[in-house]
């Protein structure tokens, strides 16, 4: 091909046609700069397939993060509705016997430690380190998730500080009776009883312990259904890919 664009020069030089010659060399790299520009959008094409193919596999990763999330958050959920939250409620809304703790070993629950919830953060820190490459169209979603998680890591983060603090006061404060030692050992319950059934400030602590645990499980509600709508935005854009 390059040695028929020269025949073709070379006999327009030889026959003395400078004009159809100048005019054939305009065309002639007009066409090299076409192809020029071809190759580099194809390449760009390419590049652009190749960046989104990564994208998509990231936003894969967090869908998977959120479903572990809401799974965990479930299970917390259901054991606090079904027992931490009643436990707080008949403790400090009904005068309990002796008998009726015996009979009823989960009210200890209200002094109890908590699990912790960690969100699962390694789609959105890929995310992060991919956003410089991330095309215009997806950079809505991209916002979207980055805004979630850092909305939601400080308000649970907070939450768990709070229980964090309130957990350790009523620990300091059991730790100063002879009973305590016998409560962790032999779980022997007698004294706790006495004190959490017949102690004002206990009874205050422990309200305090349920009012942060409300908010804490608000905070995972929150956070559970914020996630199930943002799966669906995530799901709609691999599919639109």
């Amino acid at each position: 091909m390059i040695k028929f664009f020269r025949k073709i020069r070379y006999d327009l030089m030889e026959k003395n046609k400078t004009g159809k010659y100048l005019k054939y060399a305009i065309g002639e790299i007009v066409l090299v700069v076409i192809g020029i520009l071809i190759a580099l959008s194809i390449n760009n094409w390419n590049e652009t397939r190749k960046q989104k193919g990564t994208t998509n596999s990231i936003y894969f990763i967090v869908k998977e993060d959120l479903i572990n999330d809401i799974s965990e958050i479930d299970s917390f959920l259901k054991y606090y509705d079904e027992v931490r939250k009643p436990s707080f409620e008949t403790v400090l809304n009904t005068k309990l016997t002796k008998e009726d703790w015996l009979k009823n070993p989960q009210y200890i629950s209200v002094i109890d430690g908590y699990k912790d919830f960690s969100i699962n953060q390694r789609g959105s820190e890929l995310l992060k380190n991919q956003s410089v490459l991330i095309v215009n169209t997806e950079q809505n979603l991209a916002s979207e998730i980055n805004l979630f998680y850092n909305q939601h890591i400080v308000e649970i983060d907070v939450s768990i500080e709070e229980l964090f603090r309130q957990n350790v006061e009523i620990n300091k404060n059991l730790k100063k009776y002879d009973w305590f030692s016998s409560l962790l050992i032999h779980k022997e319950m007698e004294g706790v009883i006495d004190y959490i059934s017949n102690n004002p400030i206990a009874k205050n602590e422990i309200t305090l312990y349920y009012l942060v645990f409300d908010v804490y499980a608000q905070e995972l509600i929150n956070f559970r259904e914020n996630a199930k709508e943002l799966i669906v935005k995530i799901d709609n854009q691999l599919k639109d890919n």
